[in-house]
């Protein structure tokens, strides 16, 4: 029989308790709360911690949040996965206190600094979590980043894309044909400006040929017109 774990540590979060290293069943684990955060499991991972666990290795104890009724899953997805596939029915589990949206907040930075590492769209997945959210969408930049342990312009450059608003550091293609009658593309970094602004907002009712030819009859670019 599994003992009830005791209340050992009080992290520095009032939020959240740690409350021991115990044994739980998969099957008491909830894993269906949208805080597994990775943008695609590996199956080869859990093929590898699953063989590798038939063998007799041990792995560090997952994280689960409980609130009193559930347990969420907040780290440990792919071991989770391996113990199913190995046949095992439990597996070692650190627990500590806290709802859903606890676990989901641990998740953002999980696997930062251990297990399968972060691909840039598991990182991108973690911080769109957050700016999704109605409280934390409301942090600094830098407050998601530290969450997240990522870079606070990652963090920005997901807000502006979220946000509908185009990047500085994501710059586009646009076909051009030169005065001199021949086709060349360019590779254009549009400039960010504030959302909102009255001059995004005119900018956005006129078209690119209109613009051009504006450029042109300023004598300010040799490029004749914009190719439909």
């Amino acid at each position: 029989m599994t003992e009830r774990p005791e209340l050992i540590v009080q992290n520095m979060n009032p939020c959240v308790v740690e409350m021991g290293i115990t044994r739980l069943p998969l099957s008491q684990i909830r894993t269906d709360g949208g805080t597994q955060l990775r943008a695609a499991c590996s199956d080869a991972t859990v093929a590898e911690y699953s063989e590798a666990l038939k063998a007799g290795a041990t792995f560090p104890p997952a994280v689960v949040f409980a609130d009193g009724i559930d347990h969420w899953l907040a780290d440990g997805f792919h071991r989770h996965a391996a113990h199913a596939a190995a046949g095992l029915p439990d597996i070692a589990v650190e627990i500590r206190h806290g709802d859903r949206r606890a676990a989901l907040l641990f998740a953002a930075g999980a696997n930062a600094d251990h297990g399968l590492r972060r691909t840039q769209e598991d990182k991108r997945q973690a911080v769109l979590a957050l700016l999704r959210d109605p409280e934390w969408r409301h942090w600094s930049d830098r407050a998601i980043a530290e969450r997240v342990k990522v870079s606070h312009p990652t963090v920005a450059r997901i807000r502006r894309d979220l946000n509908g608003n185009s990047s500085i550091e994501t710059p586009s293609e646009r076909t051009f044909v030169s005065r001199h009658g021949t086709q060349a593309s360019r590779r254009v970094t549009p400039r960010q400006m504030p959302s909102g602004s009255v001059v995004e907002t005119f900018l956005r009712k006129v078209t690119d040929t209109a613009l051009l030819a504006e450029v042109q009859r300023r004598g300010l670019c040799l490029e004749a017109r914009i190719d439909a």
